[in-house]
């Protein structure tokens, strides 16, 4: 099995116990399992990280908030990539060219 296919198929193992924990019965330890927030992290260049707070700080002022934070903005993007499919194959054409030895 290629690194490619091991890497796939851990991937649909996950998602299949994902799925088991949200299906499971209410109190239960499956489900509270489920519920329980995961922390990711992402390494973003001086400049993207500028960029984003300037973001941030400027759509705080349009929506007339103290501030929306690059957690509000990670989650919105996710939850955006996981339901819009033109998004979804829009990154994965991005990130077609990081796996050919393309640099973020």
């Amino acid at each position: 099995m290629s690194a490619g296919e091991d890497r796939a198929a851990k991937l649909r193992s996950k998602a299949g116990r994902v799925a088991e924990e949200r299906n499971a019965p209410e109190g239960s330890a499956l489900r509270k399992l489920a519920a329980k927030p995961v922390r990711a992290t992402v390494d973003l260049s001086p400049s993207q990280h500028a960029r984003l707070k300037a973001w941030c700080g400027e759509t705080a002022v349009e929506f007339g908030r103290a501030r929306v934070t690059t957690q509000d903005v990670l989650r919105a993007l996710v939850d955006r990539l996981l339901s819009d499919e033109a998004l979804a194959a829009a990154i994965r054409d991005d990130l077609g060219g990081v796996a050919a030895g393309g640099q973020r």
